[in-house]
């Protein structure tokens, strides 16, 4: 009884934070069959409907204490926020599915779940580790259909991981299910999904061992070339596409450039007439390698642009396109335009910097196929080049303004100068003298018009690292920052660009230059460091950066700003 009543509260306190200003309360009165129906209507068309249906189907389950409901409401929940890319949400509604879990079935259904969320939230590792628990639970049951299921999301994250050769088990044991089953073909999209998987493992298979070439894109084009059939016989199109790109792109790989890029025309075609648009990415990218590999590298660069336009629209960015900005790098190179060339490199090493070590030893044969270390080389030395040659020109520049300012302005730049620094000083002064004596007014940002509960609770943590002076740590990271107000640095950086309409940096530099003002001004014993000394409390790498910033900030130096108050202290 004590439990119950424990969980009835909780759960209200925790959904008054999850759903303010996001629930419908009328909705709560509606039959539970009546919000299924809803959630259905909704799913595909208007996430955020469906998220409003979801939350009063589980707040009314929770007013109702009927347990069923509830677990069922958090499993709806849990699917909606992970469809929104809203994974925090998602998982504190997965675990409390998990955690109300009756029987095995329903457990196993839970940890699915949750790897499917880490899965789309791109930590591969966290995912693999829940697809093979749930993998475990049921491999030695009567439940086929739903091994078979989660079996093919292994071997597919497997497979991105580099893992082909245990990737090609997993799918040849889930075809053989599919061929044999009683039933005449009851799941044939899972049954597509087993041989696209498979005719994609053997392509990649082909780049990982080159001595057996063409043994593995013979297997690959046998599945592809059998779901191309079936998938037009069944009058599945989306699918049909899928193995008509497959087939450009095992082309590709057997050096049938023509070939390849016919079906990959074909293919783009039927993605752009049917709406298709998820599969576009995946076409530019390759139709950019096509031309990149015939040595045209305009075209190339056409369409290599457009995967990578599509990419950053649609938030597809991961590991395993990182190739386009290698291809981008290396055209731009062929066209001797130097500064995209180190451009789409330098993006190319930032991607890679993100990955994990399993992505990264899956992204090997990148490495190989376009010679990365020597490329590296290159590019280091043209930036070289251009740095250089810049800062020539720009020395001979300065030099001659130089000398002519000193002769002609000399002593009334200085003067203005000196003038400029005095005015910036006392509007200082008394922008602090008032904030001082002024309560902080609250944050406007938090008027919750917001319906994302995630960035109250941001703000929240912020405000407590902000009075907890956090930002003079000295390796005050992005990802210090996040694991501190227990969130991700995607949703960190993207709370402080709309509601501080500053990026991550900013945010922090403004903070110490903040606090550097107000110490400086009210403790004597601060301003009697010197500027190495206070740019380290600050938390500064080194004196110069501080200097740069405090400039930025405030249009004087630390320097400047120190002597005046001393001055004024005398």
């Amino acid at each position: 009884m004590i439990k119950n009543i424990f969980f009835l509260l909780f759960s209200l306190f925790i959904f008054q934070t999850i759903a303010a200003q996001q629930t419908d309360d009328s909705l709560i009165d509606v039959s539970y069959d009546s919000l299924k129906s809803l959630y259905k209507q909704y799913r595909f068309s208007d996430l955020e409907k469906a998220k409003k249906v979801t939350i009063a189907y589980y707040k009314k389950a929770v007013l109702e204490k009927n347990d069923h409901e509830t677990s069922r409401g958090s499993f709806l929940n849990a699917i909606v926020y992970d469809a929104l890319g809203q994974q925090d949400s998602a998982h504190y509604f997965i675990d409390i599915y998990i955690s109300r879990s009756t029987d095995a079935n329903s457990y196993v259904n839970g940890i699915y779940k949750k790897g499917v969320i880490y899965h789309n939230a791109k930590a591969y590792k966290e995912a693999i580790e829940y697809y093979s628990k749930a993998y475990d639970l049921l491999k030695n049951t009567d439940e086929k259909v739903k091994l078979a299921k989660i079996s093919n999301s292994v071997a597919i994250l497997k497979s991105d991981l580099g893992y082909r050769k245990q990737a090609l088990e997993y799918f040849k044991e889930n075809l053989t299910f599919y061929e044999t089953s009683s039933e005449s073909n009851p799941y044939k999209l899972s049954y597509f999904n087993t041989l696209l998987g498979l005719s994609d493992t053997y392509a990649k298979l082909s780049e990982d061992f080159p001595a057996l070439r063409n043994v593995y894109l013979d297997s690959a084009e046998i599945a592809n070339t059998r779901g191309l059939k079936e998938s037009l016989e069944a009058n599945d199109l989306e699918v049909y596409n899928l193995f008509l790109t497959l087939k450009g792109i095992i082309h590709q790989k057997r050096g049938n450039l023509i070939d390849a890029l016919t079906h990959l025309d074909s293919a783009e075609q039927y993605a752009k007439k049917l709406s298709f648009h998820k599969q576009l990415p995946v076409l530019y990218l390759y139709k950019g390698k096509n031309f990149f590999l015939k040595e045209h590298y305009k075209n190339a660069v056409t369409y290599l642009l457009k995967a990578d336009s599509t990419y950053q629209k649609e938030a597809k960015i991961s590991p395993f396109f990182e190739e386009t900005y290698i291809l981008l790098a290396k055209s731009y190179d062929a066209l001797n335009d130097q500064k995209n060339a180190v451009k789409y490199y330098r993006r190319f090493e930032e991607k890679d910097k993100e990955n994990d070590q399993r992505v990264r030893e899956a992204s090997e044969n990148v490495y190989t196929q376009y010679d990365i270390p020597s490329f590296k080389n290159k590019i280091n030395q043209l930036e070289n080049q251009s740095n250089k040659q810049e800062q020539l020109s720009q020395t001979l520049i300065y030099i001659s303004l130089g000398l002519l300012a000193l002769l002609a302005l000399g002593f009334v730049f200085y003067r203005n100068k000196v003038q400029k620094y005095k005015k910036s000083f006392n509007a200082i002064l008394a922008t602090l003298n008032t904030t001082e004596k002024t309560a902080p007014e609250e944050d406007s940002s938090q008027s919750y018009t917001i319906k994302d509960e995630n960035i109250a609770k941001i703000l929240q943590g912020l405000a407590k690292f902000e009075e907890k002076k956090l930002f003079l740590h000295k390796n005050c990271t992005i990802n210090f920052v996040a694991k501190k107000i227990h969130t991700n640095k995607t949703y960190l950086s993207r709370t402080l660009q709309s509601h501080k309409q500053k990026k991550f940096v900013q945010y922090i530099t403004d903070l110490r230059i903040d606090y550097a003002l107000s110490q400086l001004k009210n403790d004597a014993t601060f301003r009697k460091y010197d500027i190495k000394s206070i740019a380290a409390e600050l938390g500064f790498n080194t004196s110069e950066s501080f200097s740069k910033a405090f400039k930025k900030r405030t249009g004087i130096y630390p320097s400047f700003y120190i002597k005046n108050l001393n001055k004024l202290k005398e």
